[in-house]
């Protein structure tokens, strides 16, 4: 229950995320009082469609989040808690918390590079830096969430756990050099 309850809340925290993105977006300007729209129905017809609604970006609005800059050191905490993880022992608490926060972080690193970079992936250039990155983070977030779903039935888990480390690790090698 404890897992589930975790995996929902790190769902949640990714969506908070997501919103608070497009903080500052310019859907209520123009609204001197927000709860004001109870008194004038003429509120609900923005000029703009909400679909056309672009997210602020952190050069222009200090209160949006960066998604680069969050994607980057999501990354690095995925590959730290899972080099803890592949200190401990599988029978330590240690060992346990830090699998289940690199699967978690590899989630939400996987969340903000697609929310940032999404674009940057080509199929048509091969074997690009980009395309790698993205390729093994996306193999490496998946083998973590994987493994700790396997993890709670079987007690021999290890190969899954540490080939997603060195995938995740060459995704983030690809990248910096």
């Amino acid at each position: 229950m404890k897992r589930i309850r975790s995996a929902v809340l790190s769902v949640l925290f990714v969506f908070a995320l997501h919103g608070a993105s497009y903080a500052g977006s310019g859907l209520y300007d123009g609204i001197d009082d927000p709860t004001s729209f109870q008194d004038d129905p003429a509120l609900f017809q923005h000029s703009t469609p909400i679909s056309n609604l672009q997210p602020a970006s952190f050069s222009e609005d200090k209160s949006s989040l960066d998604m680069g800059f969050l994607h980057k050191y999501l990354g690095y905490g995925t590959v730290l808690l899972a080099g803890v993880a592949a200190a401990t022992g599988s029978g330590s608490s240690y060992h346990h918390y830090s699998a289940v926060g690199s699967a978690t972080l590899g989630l939400m690193t996987l969340a903000t590079g697609y929310h940032e970079y999404g674009d940057m992936f080509e199929p048509d250039e091969g074997f690009s830096k980009y395309n790698l990155h993205i390729a093994l983070g996306t193999l490496g977030a998946v083998g973590f969430a994987t493994e700790a779903v396997i993890a709670a039935t079987d007690s021999d888990h290890g190969g899954l756990g540490i080939g997603s480390a060195l995938v995740m690790g060459a995704a983030l090698i690809v990248i910096v050099w």
